[in-house]
């Protein structure tokens, strides 16, 4: 199980820098669709990592941040999944304008946030736990790492709260969501927890 972690992890990562250096050319054409088909097929490829990291630091404090971490993945694989349909039919099927475009954005406000950002919260929790498994094995540098990546939760929580209120809080309202820094942090994330998990194995 370990080695198809790695195999499939570092495929994920591939994927991610495929579409970082394909996107500008991508959205020229319009080929948004294609873009959330492989973001769900990456996250697919990172699903055994949570799994493989409670093995590697066998720590019981880890399985709560597991079932974080799993769902994290699994619900951002439906989430880029119905994203691809939703944005395949519109372009496809809507020559006509039949489905107005206040519809259309309402569908892709229901697939993002704050569905996203509070799967962010997810990841940060998880983050947190890691943080704490690394701590008691010993690893402060990854633990250390870790509590970082945790720290994010603020960002994605004030997110989510202020996408959910209907009078908006100045605190909440000052957090922009911001598409390259969470994709940053993300790439970067994966990439640690992918360079650790190669070196243990």
């Amino acid at each position: 199980m370990l080695t198809s972690t790695m195999i499939l992890g570092w495929i994920g990562v591939l994927l991610f820098l495929i579409i970082i250096s394909t996107y500008k050319k991508m959205a020229k054409r319009n080929e948004y669709a294609i873009l959330h088909l492989l973001m769900a097929l990456m996250y697919a490829m990172w699903l055994p990592l949570p799994l493989s990291l409670y093995l590697l630091l066998g720590s019981d404090t880890l399985l709560v941040g597991t079932i974080f971490g799993l769902a994290y993945l699994f619900m951002l694989v439906i989430s880029m999944a119905l994203q691809t349909g939703h944005i395949a039919f519109i372009n496809k099927h809507n020559e006509d304008h039949l489905i107005p475009e206040k519809h259309a954005e309402y569908m892709m406000a229901t697939l993002t946030n704050p569905f996203e950002s509070l799967l962010g919260v997810f990841k940060c929790l998880w983050a947190i736990f890691l943080a704490i498994s690394f701590w008691e094995n010993g690893e402060i540098l990854m633990a250390s790492i870790m509590l970082l990546f945790g720290l994010f939760i603020f960002y994605y929580l004030f997110i989510t709260i202020d996408t959910s209120l209907m009078k908006r809080v100045k605190l909440f309202s000052k957090v922009k969501p911001n598409i390259v820094l969470v994709n940053l942090e993300t790439l970067i994330f994966f990439i640690i927890l992918m360079c650790y998990a190669t070196i243990r194995i």
